[in-house]
């Protein structure tokens, strides 16, 4: 998916700026990836199982639970990195690159886990 994005957003932008929306796109799959695995997998899906229904999870940070299914959380990985590179190519050339690590932090981290939680 990160792939396919990455090519809309090239043919949507001036060909000095490809380089530039790349490197977003990798931007995407690492910081958000990281995101993920650190509070995005435990917001969405840890905890809540043996009390009353919470906002978020709360449990399985930095996946600290050794019986987590992997090919379960590197799918989920996979959609919250597409979510935030969605929107590149409407946002390339208007942005900075640090503005937009940190959109795609917040994204995968903590906003498709709640939307994927509830």
């Amino acid at each position: 998916m990160q792939t396919g994005f990455a090519m809309l957003c090239a043919g949507s932008i001036r060909a000095k700026n490809v380089k530039n929306v790349i490197l977003w796109n990798l931007l995407d799959s690492a910081g958000g990836g990281l995101a993920f695995w650190a509070v995005g997998f435990a917001f969405a899906y840890g905890g809540d199982d043996d009390g009353p229904k919470t906002f978020i999870g709360n449990t399985n940070f930095f996946l600290s639970d050794p019986d987590t299914n992997l090919a379960f959380w590197f799918f989920q990985f996979a959609f919250a990195c597409a979510l935030s590179s969605i929107v590149a190519g409407t946002i390339a050339e208007r942005t900075k690159m640090a503005a937009y690590l940190m959109y795609s932090v917040f994204l995968a981290g903590f906003v498709y886990p709640v939307v994927a939680h509830a």
